[in-house]
């Protein structure tokens, strides 16, 4: 066991991934297409893995009601034939939504849990909504998509497979309830992870992969191996093992990010997403100046005036880490909390280089580096919303 390893399983707490270091290894040995040169290796620990594994992933969604699509008639399609005319006469689907808006914890004991459920499906056939399923023909209908609200109050599509009428039966009979939904992956789109997925019962620190970045027709490649060496999966985006380096550093940097992180990732809460965003709506020049500011001038002595000289800077090259989860694993009816803690890249500092040097050198002091550059902590914010 090499003094690395050793060390990651000595550690109390999480982690995601090690700094990475050179070394001398045939990357053929794992990607026949690989080419021979520098290789960069990192451990990550099952929760790293998990963030970047380009497999698919179930989670559960409150199916809420459909898009019901018409077929076009003889008339529309004629119609679409013309320029412009056939748009406009086009017909609109119809969104149908279930009132149905009844949640129900799961109960410990399983007859009381089983006699509330029989229940709920009772009340269900009063909810409108099947009665206008019912009235819906596969004649006139081109295709039903479902609708499904997510934790926090946003909506998103359901594809739902099977035959029209396989279809509407299935959305009467989970109208509702929440349904299985499978996405490609959980880096969803650029700097947005999806957690639901992720075991309840947490992860074990004392487990480790390692990480290998080279290079493959003269582009970034990496992959990860299994704890015995062989391949376990190649990363689409080699580029994202930049955002757990990120992840990483903030986790190391902001105890009250680390006591969210851990509690999301021990089975104590239900993480939901993770957002690295850089389109902030926070205005530093108009709100409050930042407290890890004003303990700087405090310290260095300097002028409260030149609070004047940090504001502009203050809104360039800021990144944000917000980490949603629900305070209770196995409870969905409840708030939504998210912790975002705001970095600022210390190149946005370079104006104050000159004209407040204790204050940018304190500031660089610090700062953490990182795959993605050097930045450090600006603020911390927190909030709730209502997932109804």
């Amino acid at each position: 066991m090499d003094a690395q390893l050793a060390m990651e399983r000595s550690r109390p707490d999480g982690w995601v991934i090690t700094e990475g270091k050179l070394v001398r290894i045939d990357p053929t040995e794992f990607d026949p297409e690989a080419e021979k040169g520098v290789v960069k290796e990192y451990r990550i620990s099952e929760i790293g893995r998990y963030l970047l594994n380009p497999g698919p992933i179930e989670i559960r969604k409150r199916l809420v009601g459909c898009e019901a699509h018409p077929a076009p008639t003889l008339l529309n399609r004629m119609a679409q034939r013309l320029p412009g005319w056939g748009q406009k006469r086009r017909r609109k689907a119809d969104v149908l939504l279930s009132g149905f808006k009844l949640k129900l914890p799961t109960f410990k004991d399983r007859d009381l849990d089983a006699h509330f459920k029989k229940m709920v499906d009772e009340v269900r056939g009063f909810d409108p909504f099947a009665k206008k399923l019912a009235r819906l023909t596969s004649r006139r209908l081109s295709h039903l998509i479902g609708i499904c609200e997510d934790i926090g109050g946003g909506y998103s599509y359901l594809k739902l497979q099977g035959s029209t009428e396989e279809k509407i039966r299935y959305l009467s009979g989970h109208a509702g309830r929440a349904v299985r939904v499978t996405i490609h992956r959980a880096h969803v789109s650029d700097g947005l992870f999806e957690l639901r997925a992720y075991p309840a019962t947490g992860f074990n620190t004392a487990h480790s992969y390692r990480l290998y970045a080279y290079s493959r027709d003269g582009q970034p490649a990496a992959c990860v191996l299994t704890p015995l060496g062989n391949l376990d999966y190649r990363l689409p985006d080699p580029q994202a093992v930049k955002y757990l380096s990120l992840l990483e550093q903030v986790r190391s940097s902001s105890p009250d990010f680390r006591r969210c992180f851990e509690e999301c990732f021990t089975g104590s809460c239900r993480p939901v997403r993770l957002f690295f965003n850089r389109q902030l709506e926070v205005d530093y020049s108009k709100a409050n100046f930042p407290e890890i500011y004003r303990n700087v001038f405090r310290s260095s002595e300097t002028a409260p005036s030149s609070c004047n000289l940090v504001k502009p800077v203050l809104n360039y090259l800021q990144v944000a880490v917000s980490l949603s989860y629900l305070p209770s694993p196995d409870r969905t009816d409840q708030r939504l909390v998210t912790h975002i803690c705001i970095l600022h890249d210390l190149r946005a500092l370079e104006p104050l280089r000159k004209s407040l040097p204790a204050v940018y050198a304190e500031m660089s002091r610090r700062a953490f580096s990182s795959e993605a550059g050097r930045f450090y902590v600006l603020d911390s914010i927190t909030g709730t919303s209502h997932a109804d």
